[in-house]
């Protein structure tokens, strides 16, 4: 595959993390496993090289627009560190088909409360986040089986972060802020772990990182302009759409894998 087919993906990667809040992880790795015959292990490290920089920057340009929630998101954060640790620990000695099975068994049932959620009335608040043990609970939860997936198969974990931050009831780029936010804590880690064993592929991270950082401010300047003027709320239905599609079709992908 040539180079310029990687920066054209790194581009468009880019410009889904910041308008979705997704890390593309697992697209990253298929592109470098199938295009570059890169191993799995050096597309894992060289995946989540990528992905560090490009959410940071994302997160950046999210926080100018106030749409991260930092309560939930170091919550999120510490509680996916911890699963990432867990996950990478024990990848090698869990049944690939069985994990596969349980965690597209969970993002399609929490798909599907964020459907069911999204079709409530929603009340604007600057803040979702209460000091309470369930709300506490909760957003543990969802950090930790993000960090579970991140650290099981390498993948960003942000299906798990996006659906538990609907049911947590923030708003759609609340949604996708605070996604790229915990994402870029997420990967930090995980790339800190895995760039110690020197399985990074710089040259194809750099050219991938750089692309992608490009088009994530692209996608900002889409999501502001073509978007966000649409209404005045923080909400809005194209974005939730791809939202609940990206999520269904990572579970599905998993549980038929």
């Amino acid at each position: 595959m040539s180079f310029l087919y990687l920066v054209i993906a790194g581009v468009i990667m880019g410009g889904f993390t910041v308008i979705t809040g997704g890390g593309a992880g697992a697209l990253y790795i298929s592109i470098l496993t199938l295009g570059f015959n890169v191993s799995p292990v050096v597309a894992t490290a060289t995946s989540l090289a990528t992905m560090f920089p490009v959410a940071a920057i994302s997160s950046g340009l999210h926080a100018k627009s106030g749409n991260i929630n930092f309560k939930i998101g170091w919550i999120m954060i510490g509680w996916g560190t911890i699963g990432a640790l867990i996950g990478s620990y024990f990848s090698n000695d869990i049944p690939t088909n069985h994990y596969n099975r349980l965690i597209g068994s969970i993002i399609i049932l929490l798909t599907v409360l964020m459907i069911i959620k999204k079709r409530q009335p929603v009340k604007l608040v600057k803040s979702v986040y209460h000091s309470n043990k369930y709300t506490f609970c909760q957003t543990s939860f969802f950090g930790i089986i993000s960090g579970l997936l991140s650290g099981l198969v390498g993948t960003s974990g942000t299906t798990t972060i996006i659906a538990g931050l609907t049911l947590l009831g923030c708003t759609t780029f609340q949604t996708v802020g605070t996604s790229v936010f915990v994402l870029s804590g997420i990967s930090l880690v995980g790339f800190i772990a895995r760039a110690t064993s020197g399985s990074v592929d710089w040259l194809l991270a750099s050219i991938l990182a750089g692309s992608a950082i490009v088009g994530a401010t692209l996608g900002a300047n889409l999501l502001k302009i073509s978007i966000a003027k649409q209404s005045k709320s923080q909400n809005n239905q194209i974005v939730d759409a791809l939202l609940i599609l990206g999520n269904l079709i990572m579970g599905l992908a998993l549980l038929f894998k």
